[in-house]
């Protein structure tokens, strides 16, 4: 079933997996990026074909950080500082918008990981952890936890989140993985926290640990598909 374009206009970027019915990765672009800047991690992290991937294109809105100018975001964003305040409204109606393409895509009978760069990494965690998406996991690459004094507690149901970060990250310091991490871990939730060499970007290594966070996920099927 092709997908409607009321339920994602913005557009999507589709690499297949070996299997129709493979688990599906779901990756954000950063603020004021779009769907084509991540298409390569496919690559990297998943050469073997072990899972489908989509990249969506986050809609065009008027950002305050940038003085109002349109580009592509998941939300609004008022500021880079850890105490800045949170575009509340704006989360929670992206969540419900992903929502509706995850279930789209889990209607393939796929199961769904969530994941992101930047502020894409920010909207995954925020649409499982917050939302309550059901993804099989999530994962979070130079990002940050959005609204983290209202974190609940997890449930059996909390899927592992893997999360990669930059040492020299002038754009979102490393303590935002670290401080988000330790609140987290307290709350129960499955961690795998990594840093690397590197300022607000990717780098090789990291992409690397995504493939055994991801090949640590795949099922009999998937992973026999890949031998």
């Amino acid at each position: 079933m092709p997908l409607s374009h009321d339920v994602w206009p913005e557009g999507l970027l589709t690499r297949p997996g070996r299997d129709a019915d493979a688990s599906c990765v779901v990756l954000l672009h950063g603020l004021g990026a779009s769907m084509e800047d991540l298409a390569g991690v496919a690559d990297l992290a998943d050469p073997e074909g072990r899972f489908r991937w989509i990249f969506p294109n986050a809609p065009v809105r008027p950002v305050r950080i940038n003085g109002g100018r349109p580009m592509r975001a998941w939300y609004d964003v008022y500021g880079f500082d850890i105490h800045s305040a949170e575009d509340a409204e704006g989360l929670q109606d992206m969540a419900r918008r992903l929502g509706a393409l995850l279930d789209h895509e889990a209607g393939k009978g796929s199961s769904i990981i969530l994941g992101g760069f930047s502020q894409g990494g920010a909207m995954a965690l925020y649409t499982v952890l917050h939302a309550g998406y059901a993804s099989k996991a999530v994962f979070a690459l130079s990002a940050y936890l959005p609204l983290r004094a209202h974190l609940a507690a997890a449930t059996a149901k909390s899927p592992p989140i893997f999360w990669a970060h930059g040492q020299q990250d002038a754009v979102l310091p490393l303590s935002y993985m670290e401080i988000a991490q330790q609140m987290m871990k307290a709350l129960g939730y499955k961690v795998s926290a990594h840093s690397y060499p590197m300022d607000h970007t990717l780098c090789e290594d990291e992409l690397l640990d995504l493939r055994t966070f991801l090949h640590s996920l795949a099922g009999p099927q998937e992973a026999a598909s890949s031998q």
